[in-house]
């Protein structure tokens, strides 16, 4: 929503970037999911507990 990327397709994802004109603005549309994928892998890393040894 802070990117205003429209998505036409019911499903989201990667995989929706090989239907021609499926999202707009598609630039800002990657960078939101390179920007989750990173904050989801940088929070678990942050969060995830090590073994007991």
């Amino acid at each position: 929503m802070l990117f205003n990327c429209a998505l036409r397709a019911p499903h989201g994802g990667i995989f929706v970037l090989l239907i021609p004109n499926a999202v707009s603005n598609l630039g800002m549309y990657v960078a939101a999911i390179a920007i989750g994928t990173i904050l989801t892998a940088l929070l678990i890393i942050l969060l995830k507990k090590s073994p007991a040894k």
